[in-house]
């Protein structure tokens, strides 16, 4: 359901609207922690995340509030803002996975699970287009292996190590982590595409890593008083 919402978002809206909408996910886990679980996000996290979500928001708007001011909601927001509740629900619901399970089991049931939902709406996609995606790929090679990537990066290894992540220091310590997608992606951009760096970029880079050191930094308990 998530691959589905963001890709009709990404498909019906801008790419601004689908960033800003979809860096909403750990606002989303820390909502969703505080009233479904009995582990309520700290004040830490919540200032965390929202500063972490500003850094976010100075890259994609590129340092300019006009950006945010003109922009037009359309259909495809909508599913953006879907497939970021979507997300948190999933992070929230990695708690209630079988113990013991091995993280390739699960992984595995959720592909066979998806592929449940996806082939009627690939089937019925083939009689409204009229033909497969795959038979109109043009040259086949570099196109199969973007595919390839998708398919064992973010489809299989994202999800590995994600929920490994959650597992470990939970959804809403995990959640805010997601900021970083923007800052690699712009750092990647500079690296292999040849994109300026600018310094809404490392405005909004720092103001990332401050989000996440405020929201996971752990606070000492004060010691027990020691009695004579």
């Amino acid at each position: 359901m998530f691959t589905i919402a963001i890709y009709l978002a990404a498909y019906n809206t801008t790419a601004v609207n689908t960033g800003l909408l979809n860096a909403t996910t750990p606002i989303w886990v820390l909502l969703f922690a505080a009233l479904l679980t009995a582990d309520k996000p700290r004040m830490t996290q919540w200032i965390g995340v929202l500063i972490a979500g500003l850094g976010t928001a100075v890259i994609i708007g590129k340092g300019d509030i006009n950006v945010f001011l003109e922009m037009n909601f359309v259909s495809g927001d909508l599913f953006a803002l879907i497939s970021a509740m979507i997300w948190a629900a999933y992070s929230m619901l990695l708690k209630y996975a079988p113990r013991g399970i091995h993280p390739f089991s699960l992984i595995f049931a959720s592909i066979v699970v998806g592929l449940v939902y996806l082939t009627p709406i690939y089937l019925w996609s083939i009689l409204v287009n009229g033909d497969p995606y795959f038979t109109r790929l043009d040259p086949a090679w570099p196109d199969m292996i973007k595919i390839a990537y998708i398919g064992a990066g973010p489809a299989f290894l994202g999800y590995l190590f994600w929920n490994r992540g959650v597992g470990m220091v939970g959804a809403a310590n995990a959640g805010v982590f997601l900021y970083l997608m923007p800052a690699f992606a712009s750092v990647l951009a500079v690296i292999f595409l040849g994109e300026e760096l600018h310094l809404y970029h490392l405005g909004g880079i720092a103001l990332i890593a401050v989000g996440i050191w405020r929201a996971t930094r752990r606070v000492p308990k004060p010691a027990p008083a020691q009695t004579a």
